[in-house]
């Protein structure tokens, strides 16, 4: 039997133990997967305890994509030039870490992203790969974030960027159920009527962002997607052991 579960802070409101024990079931692979609350003081002892036999496979999100990195044994490639890692296998007592983010960001989109100019709102985890992978297809990238650094623009010239942006990603936590909310969205009204607006976010109902985006005319998608195509590429990591 595989045992998985995904980690974070907060965690209740994942649907990854939805999307995973259905995965399980269209397998016919016995197995368990849910959430578990890892404070950040708790994280090394979670995953020596993963390492010693309590868990097959781990999915990890906020805030610990980048604070897992010097507990593994092992880093993809992809995960270590982004930085952070979303999904971790354990395997003989070794802990290997993936990022799968990046190539289900650009499943989910769905949309033609060379040559377009992309706008990507926070640089945690979920930034760095959205950056990591819209660059590596082809698009110019540019990163606000509150405490800039290394090239990246301060949050007060988002509304001066937008009007360049095809693409807008929301990789920053806001707008998530029970966490911090948007100011405003004043920034949506100077986006050219094409643009598309990606909220890694996600809940049972759209995100503010994506009703406030499609109020004004613009296409907009939510992180439900994303999580799904994610979930599946680390599904498959999980479990390749088991064929």
């Amino acid at each position: 039997m595989i045992r998985l579960c995904v980690i974070g802070n907060p965690i209740f409101h994942s649907k990854s133990p939805e999307i995973h024990t259905e995965l399980l079931r269209k397998a016919g692979i016995e197995g368990s997967y849910t959430t578990v609350r890892v404070l950040p003081e708790e994280l090394p002892e979670f995953v020596n305890s993963a390492k010693a036999g309590a868990w097959d496979g781990i999915n990890v999100t906020m805030p610990h994509k980048e604070t897992i990195l010097p507990l593994l044994d092992e880093i993809s490639p992809t995960a270590k030039a982004i930085g952070g890692v979303n999904t971790v296998v354990i395997h003989h007592g070794r802990a290997v870490g993936h990022n799968t983010d990046a190539p289900g960001l650009l499943e989910a989109l769905s949309i033609p992203v060379a040559g377009k100019t992309a706008l990507i709102l926070g640089f945690g985890g979920a930034g760095k790969a959205a950056a990591y992978a819209l660059t590596h297809a082809g698009a110019e990238v540019k990163v606000c974030c509150r405490h800039p650094e290394n090239g990246q623009y301060h949050w007060e010239k988002i509304p001066y960027l937008a009007g360049e942006c095809d693409i807008l990603v929301n990789a920053t936590p806001l707008g998530m159920i029970g966490g911090e909310k948007w100011q405003d969205f004043d920034f949506l009204n100077g986006l050219p009527n094409h643009s598309f607006v990606f909220d890694m976010v996600y809940g049972p109902e759209p995100t503010p962002l994506v009703i406030e985006a499609q109020r004004r005319g613009l296409t907009a998608m939510d992180g439900r997607k994303l999580l799904q195509k994610q979930a599946e590429i680390a599904f498959s990591l999980f479990t390749a052991q088991c064929k």
